[in-house]
């Protein structure tokens, strides 16, 4: 039984943040032996296998803005586009010296293999991000591992209202044994990943002990987190920071309203002007028939128009790491 304020008994829940923060406290030294001790019948920890690479070219050799200056220029950049409900605001940046670099997350995939055989059809380097739950996540990790991008799980939890984030989802009203036996299922179903990244999640990354908990275990692995920022709540970033787990937000989705090829195209400038004001931009996307349709032609002429193609592990060799950028509900 533990205890709060006043000496009120509390119940073990993965949302109690003080009995959360205590566990991952009393795990830090051996998290990996006490996963195995609540979990040992789901299965065998998985690692992350592959290391991560960085590119050739490294976020390291780019010149990306001071991380309290990009917050600025971030939302200065989304308020300048039509689309978006705010004044233009005159701004002038030097470009950077090398070329501007732009990071795509394919989420989504496993649950429809014809959309899955297209995007992997789509010049990259493009990272992938399987869900857990699908029939055949394996083959598809093996799969995208044959590509020039990164593999990524993509780690369903719960989200702020009625849809369902699938099997095994990790939720805040889970008792702590509970909570830690859902991650281990999801985290051992394929091993060639070396990131994560949330499939739905409002509620969840609003909640900073679960946060802690779920960063603590992918740190101990050598396994990043990118935020997919699907709440401006959300405080997987400043948790991370908090634990010293490798974690960063996306920018920009690209299509956030489905079947709408316009919202694709102008999602695609809105990322291009950050990367180019910012030195590089973090986007995701769907394995959708319309985002496919405008993503393909694009991809085969960004080079050309002076992008680099990267990857989410190649931006870890950034330093100091970029903050949160400002205002992350305007780039839905």
């Amino acid at each position: 039984m533990a205890f709060g304020r006043g000496g009120k008994p509390v119940k073990l829940r993965a949302g109690n943040a003080g009995l959360i923060a205590s566990i991952v406290v009393a795990l830090a030294a051996t998290v990996l032996g006490a996963m195995s001790a609540y979990v040992g019948k789901f299965g065998t920890v998985a690692e992350a296998k592959r290391d991560i690479v960085i590119a050739p070219e490294s976020f390291a050799q780019t010149a990306v803005a001071a991380p309290v200056r990009r917050d600025e220029i971030v939302r200065q950049v989304i308020e300048r586009f039509p689309l978006e409900r705010f004044s233009v605001q005159p701004l002038v940046i030097t470009e950077p010296s090398v070329r501007p670099k732009i990071i795509i997350i394919m989420d989504d995939i496993g649950l429809d293999e014809e959309a899955a055989d297209m995007a992997f059809a789509l010049p990259g380097p493009i990272t992938y991000s399987i869900l857990p739950y699908a029939p055949d996540a394996k083959n598809l990790a093996a799969r995208a591992a044959a590509g020039d991008g990164d593999v990524m799980l993509h780690l369903p939890m719960e989200p702020d209202g009625d849809e369902d984030p699938g099997p095994n989802a990790l939720r805040s009203d889970m008792s702590a044994g509970i909570f830690l036996r859902a991650l281990q299922w999801n985290l051992s179903r394929f091993d060639n990943y070396v990131g994560v990244n949330n499939h739905m999640g409002s509620k969840l990354t609003s909640n900073g002990a679960a946060m802690k908990a779920v960063l603590g275990v992918l740190k101990e692995r050598g396994v990043f987190f990118i935020d997919s920022v699907t709440t401006s709540h959300s405080v997987a970033y400043h948790t991370g920071v908090e634990i010293g787990a490798a974690v960063l937000p996306r920018d920009v989705f690209l299509d956030p309203t489905p079947n709408d090829r316009d919202v694709v195209r102008r999602q695609l400038r809105l990322a291009e002007q950050i990367a180019k004001e910012t030195g590089y931009v973090i986007a995701i996307c769907h394995p959708r028939p319309e985002t496919l349709d405008v993503l393909g032609p694009w991809l085969a002429t960004v080079s050309a128009r002076g992008f680099d193609l990267t990857t989410p592990s190649a931006m870890f060799a950034v330093k100091p790491r970029p903050r949160l950028a400002a205002a992350p509900e305007l780039r839905f």
